[in-house]
């Protein structure tokens, strides 16, 4: 082959070398160019995207951050309310554990990616709406709902029943409410922070006593136990006992259970029915004793007719239940026996056990205390104890006031004579103790007085305030004891009648550690005059017999202070 002929290759290669170059150069372009893209597309949030309607396409995941973060404050701690039936109340987002998860509601929206078909859609996508995340702390949103609960709670209303002037009274017994706390957070945690007023979620509270209950109480129980009377027949006799007496005689009662019931006062009813009906019922009695031309009489027992109790409280309780002339409760008597019978009383044995005298001062000056001794031996004359009761003098005695008859004269008052009502008492209780000394009785109580009276046994007195210092004793034989007493000249004269169980002696010490009066002169108005007398200690014994044999004794020690001589010069 001829060597001219070869010449043409070299301009070819050369020119397919320079087609690569610029080949290469191209892609190598081209290629920067992709990669720059990609790395500008993939720090920026694609085009179109939207949070809220809040654009942030094109914008760095910081810028887009800042954006959201500006725009989104409002909604972010905009109070949310909660409305309970038209009450209102408001928790903060951020106390309730509220708030906006930004970073969350961003994460992968941006990054790098050589992907065509991903950068192709950065460059032409019109972009889409992020759903905007949110962190709940469901302990803080719980604390705050429940910390406004009670601002929109309702106490349940308690309904009533009562009886009034014989007509059944009520009030309604109606729901309360309450928020439910977990029901409503609930209903926030779904809906914020696109709404910020939700409907709380409530549940009825309801009454203890319930309305079904007061209606059932009212229709069934109580509305006809006041319809109408009951009439009470005992032996053909009829009484009758009013709708106002069965409204106060019933009582409204409400169980553990919280369900009413009707009590009947059983004592109200028997006090009705027997002061109705005292032709068919005679109280019974018992056999007693009394003063009858000076001496004790013996008072028949009788037995007594009375209605039967407990027939009658369940007649009552039948008929209350009924209507109309049905209301009826017939019931029978029955016998009762007194509690001392004649049989009882055969075997008490009457006669003088003491008789005991005790001289008063007479004349004008002390007709004042001369008339309380007259009212109060007034009050004791008759008076029976029975075997086993204790007699009480301030009991017999009480009240001292003017409208009982007591007067006023002279008291001891803090030592000194003064003038008070009541005043020469004390002579009738130092006659009633010695009359109880010498009749053997047990002795419950005295007081001797301040200072020595001479008038008075030795360490045998007793003075007598009443509320304060009493004169007690006690029946404590087989027998009643029948106080008998009386005015004979200026002598108070008492008798006990019954059946003495001991012979009483009586030893009377020496007087010793005498004290001597003091001389003093008064000028008040109330002033008495008051005689000197010494001051001393005695001890007097009372020693009991039973057919020969010493039974008992009692010792009585009476240290007396000495009375001053006072002279009245007002």
């Amino acid at each position: 082959m001829d060597e001219r002929q070869s010449l043409p290759e070299e301009p070819q290669r050369n020119e397919w070398v320079a087609i690569l170059v610029r080949t290469l150069v191209a892609v190598l372009v081209l290629g920067g160019g992709y990669y720059f893209a990609a790395q500008y597309l993939g720090g920026r949030v694609p085009n179109g995207t939207q949070v809220e309607g809040i654009d942030i396409g094109g914008l760095s995941p910081e810028d887009a951050r800042a954006t959201l973060d500006d725009r989104l404050d409002d909604m972010a701690t905009e109070p949310v309310t909660i409305d309970v039936e038209g009450d209102t109340v408001q928790v903060a987002p951020e106390d309730a554990g509220l708030a906006l998860d930004l970073d969350t509601t961003l994460a992968g929206i941006t990054g790098v990616s050589y992907d065509p078909s991903v950068l192709w859609d950065r460059v032409v996508n019109e972009g889409q709406d992020l759903p905007l995340e949110v962190t709940v702390d469901r302990a803080d949103l719980e604390k705050a709902v429940q910390g406004v609960a009670q601002d929109v709670a309702i106490e349940p209303t308690e309904g009533e029943v009562w009886l009034n002037m014989g007509e059944v009274k009520s009030t309604e017994s109606a729901d309360g409410r309450e928020l439910d706390v977990a029901a409503t957070s609930d209903a926030v945690e779904a809906v914020w922070p696109q709404t910020t007023k939700v409907d709380g979620v409530v549940t009825a509270t309801k009454p203890q006593l319930a309305q079904a209950e007061i209606d059932r109480f009212v229709g069934e129980v109580a509305g006809p136990a006041v319809a109408g009377p009951i009439i009470v027949e005992v032996d053909g006799e009829k009484s009758e006992i009013s709708t106002k007496q069965i409204a106060r005689l019933l009582t409204i009662t409400e169980g553990d259970d919280h369900t009413l019931s009707l009590d009947f006062d059983a004592e109200g009813v028997l006090e009705i029915v027997s002061g109705q009906l005292e032709e068919a019922t005679v109280s019974p009695q018992n056999a007693g004793v009394v003063l009858d031309g000076g001496s004790p009489v013996v008072t028949s027992a009788r037995v007594g007719q009375v209605v039967d109790e407990k027939a009658l409280l369940e007649e009552v309780n039948k008929a209350i239940k009924k209507e109309g002339e049905h209301r009826v409760a017939k019931v029978g008597t029955t016998e009762v026996e007194p509690d001392i019978t004649d049989k009882d009383a055969a075997a008490w044995d009457f006669s003088q056990m003491a008789t005991f005298r005790s001289t008063f001062p007479g004349g004008a000056s002390n007709a004042d205390r001369t008339e309380n001794i007259r009212v109060g031996l007034g009050h004791l004359n008759g008076t029976v104890v029975m075997p086993g009761d204790s007699f009480s003098l301030s009991n017999e005695l009480a009240p001292i006031t003017h409208e009982r008859g007591y007067v006023d004269a002279g008291v001891i008052s803090g030592g000194r004579l003064v003038k008070g009502i009541g005043g020469g008492l004390s002579q009738v209780s130092t006659t009633v103790l010695n009359t109880a000394w010498n009749a053997g009785v047990q002795l419950d109580e005295f007081h001797p007085h301040s200072y020595y009276i001479e008038r008075y046994p030795v360490g045998k007195e007793a003075t007598i305030a009443v509320g304060q210092l009493d004169n007690r004793w006690t029946n404590d034989t087989n027998t009643p004891v029948v106080i008998q007493t009386w005015i004979e000249g200026s002598d108070i004269v008492m008798t006990f009648w019954g059946d003495k169980k001991y012979d009483v002696d009586t030893v009377t010490g020496q007087r010793t550690n005498y004290v001597q009066p003091d001389v003093k002169t008064d000028d008040s108005e109330n002033c008495l005059p008051q005689s000197p007398q010494q001051g001393f200690t005695i001890t007097v014994t009372r020693i009991l017999s039973q057919s020969g044999s010493e039974a008992d004794r009692q010792s009585y020690t009476t240290t007396y202070h000495p009375s001053d001589q006072v002279t009245c010069t007002g």
